[in-house]
């Protein structure tokens, strides 16, 4: 039994897998695909693997949707997003080798796809020299779908091209989104970007040398988005390429690649997995941050405890006797100026083996540090704390998602070795008030192991 793959996180019965492509909603449910290699536990033969979700949160796999079979995409079928247009799925991909977006048509029920006679639809200008052309994400304006490209120029700065189209076959370029000079990151891959009723707006891209999700905001107009420094949208080390759906409803939810932090996990015959879906929430600071959607509630099963209104101090582990690889941890607290929480997680019965999140309320800093349970050791950053503070871990398997006050996420991976590394503890330096303190254990999100 590999106690470090996913019980109720996303991902292939096998093999290697990386971005989430194209989520889209057919028929009352979330189509997902993603990057998957069909042969092996390592990068490429880049396909589309597909898994549909009810609920957002309950996973049926099914057969590649995409494979590199065709001249413009025999290199890889790399990354993309999903068009739902009178009720059909169109799915705009990059082709590789050379980089060129194309276009493939799937049926009313999202199950077979046939890819566009007329391909590739988008190609860079003759003679433009880029450090990439890739990663189209669409969105709908003034009766029109628009993609951003991830693009750079090299050794110089990194920023996204705008296309625009009417039948999703042919599409003319209508300028740069934004871009940032820096000869470092001088590629932006899988942008992703969302537009908010007040004008404001926000754009996620990844960044290849830093290997992380980085956020920019700000005002939107004429095609162009006036925006702020960058930040980390993610303080933790395990967060890449995420993609993102607009429901129904009007929430924006992300998915986003959980990528292994060690060396070797190839062995394990598996790498990769999907974040829990999250809800982008804009803060009145002009700030987006995230939190789990709320069908995520769903997959609770059994309380194993709750607890309100305590103090809690150095000594003191209210989670004294329980036990698990699979749960989420909810701390309501009151978080001053100093003291300092601790939740240990996977802890064997004398530490030998655990993991760590830590808020330092003296920092105002957010922390985890998977070092003594296999993982890259120490990462996190500084948050906007004090006052009331909600803290959400969700642990399962190798998989660790920290939730802070709907606005700062931490995700990371730990990879525990003993079988009794299974403890929790819960305490406190200076002495934290708790309001509110669960411990969920939770359930298989795979319909095929429900049944």
């Amino acid at each position: 039994m590999d106690r470090t793959r996913a019980t109720y996180h996303f991902q292939p019965e096998k093999n290697w897998m990386n971005d989430p492509n194209g989520p889209a909603v057919l028929g009352g449910k979330l189509h997902m695909f993603y990057q998957y290699n069909p042969f092996g536990a390592s990068w490429g033969n880049m396909t589309w693997g597909h898994a549909v979700a009810e609920n957002l949160v309950r996973w049926k796999r099914l057969e590649p949707a995409l494979r590199p079979d065709a001249p413009y995409d025999k290199d890889g079928v790399f990354s993309g997003c999903c068009v739902v247009k009178e009720g059909i799925p169109h799915l705009l991909y990059t082709g590789v080798q050379p980089e060129v977006q194309c276009l493939a048509i799937g049926d009313a029920h999202g199950e077979h796809f046939q890819k566009y006679e007329g391909n590739p639809i988008i190609e860079r200008l003759p003679g433009e020299t880029l450090t990439g052309f890739r990663d189209p994400f669409a969105w709908e304006e003034d009766g029109k779908t628009y993609v951003v490209i991830g693009s750079g120029e090299p050794n110089k700065r990194g920023f996204a091209f705008v296309y625009r189209s009417e039948d999703l076959k042919t599409w003319e370029r209508v300028g740069e989104l934004c871009s940032k000079d820096d000869p470092q990151e001088d590629m932006w891959e899988c942008p992703n970007f969302l537009r908010f009723p007040d004008g404001q707006a926000l754009l996620l891209v990844s960044l290849m040398k830093a290997q992380g999700v980085f956020a920019m905001e700000g005002a939107y107009e004429d095609h162009r988005l006036h925006a702020g420094p960058m930040r980390p949208f993610d303080l933790g080390d395990s967060f890449y390429a995420p993609n993102t759906v607009r429901l129904a409803d009007g929430r924006a939810i992300l998915f986003g690649w959980m990528k292994e932090t060690v060396p070797g996990r190839e062995k394990a015959g598996w790498q990769g997995m999907l974040t829990l879906p999250r809800e982008i929430v804009q803060h009145g600071d002009g700030g987006a941050g995230a939190r789990p959607a709320a069908e995520v509630e769903s997959l609770r099963g059994e309380k194993q405890i709750e607890k309100r209104n305590f103090t809690l101090r150095s000594g003191e582990n209210p989670l004294k006797g329980l036990h698990s690889r699979c749960c989420e941890v909810l701390i309501e607290f009151e978080a001053g100026s100093s003291g300092q929480l601790h939740l240990e997680l996977c802890k064997s019965p004398r530490g030998e083996e655990k993991a760590e999140v830590l808020y330092d309320g003296t920092a105002d800093a957010l922390y985890a540090d998977t070092g003594r349970c296999g993982g890259r050791g120490r990462t996190g950053g500084y948050v906007q704390g004090r006052g009331r503070t909600r803290l959400r871990a969700f642990l399962d398997g190798s998989a660790l998602e920290v939730y802070l006050n709907d606005r700062e996420t931490l995700t990371t991976r730990l990879y525990p070795e003993r079988e009794d590394a299974d403890g929790l503890r819960l305490w406190a330096e200076g002495g934290v008030r708790v309001n509110l303190l669960q411990v969920y254990e939770m359930q298989s999100a795979y319909e095929e192991e429900k049944k």
